[in-house]
């Protein structure tokens, strides 16, 4: 999952980018396109960090599931505690910057409030992003390789009770 996130991430960081740069060179009365691209980039920002959040919720149950029994498993069920208080934090507040920025992106078009505030808040947005997005590879990237030594640990114990024919058939 880390290495498509980087993919996702990337191509993400790359729109945020475009649409920064579309809101600086849009004036009120010509911002379609910026509002455009900025709604379907919202969309993008909560799909991406919803699903890391997902993914952690899913492949650490599964995870759990697998070892508890385990006599080896307490520092694993640890790791996959804290991977999540890692990563949590960030994806929600990377979704919630990307909501408010909306929402003041809305109230500048509408004239409630300025566009400099607008602007400042897509910057603020788009730094809470580019931090999340790191924080969030390095979590996921330590899950990974927690799965990977979980796997490890168990196909050893099934070679050690069935023997290694048994596992090479398989």
């Amino acid at each position: 999952m880390h290495r498509y996130f980087v993919v996702m991430a990337g191509a993400l960081a790359v729109f945020f980018a475009i649409v920064l740069g579309l809101g600086f060179r849009a004036d009120l009365n010509r911002a379609g396109v910026h509002i455009s691209a900025a709604f379907f980039m919202v969309i993008c920002i909560l799909f991406l960090h919803s699903l890391v959040v997902f993914f952690l919720i899913g492949s650490g149950r599964s995870v759990r599931e697998e070892i508890h029994t385990r006599p080896w498993a307490k520092p694993y069920l640890a790791r996959i505690n804290d991977i999540r208080l890692k990563a949590f934090p960030p994806a929600i507040l990377s979704m919630m910057t990307g909501i408010v920025a909306s929402w003041i992106g809305a109230a500048a078009h509408t004239g409630v409030t300025t566009t400099a505030v607008h602007r400042w808040t897509g910057i603020g947005t788009l730094v809470i992003n580019l931090v999340a997005f790191a924080i969030e590879w390095r979590q996921l990237q330590r899950n990974s390789w927690m799965i990977a030594e979980c796997q490890r640990r168990l196909d050893e114990e099934y070679d050690a009770v069935h023997g290694k024919a048994a596992a090479g058939a398989v």
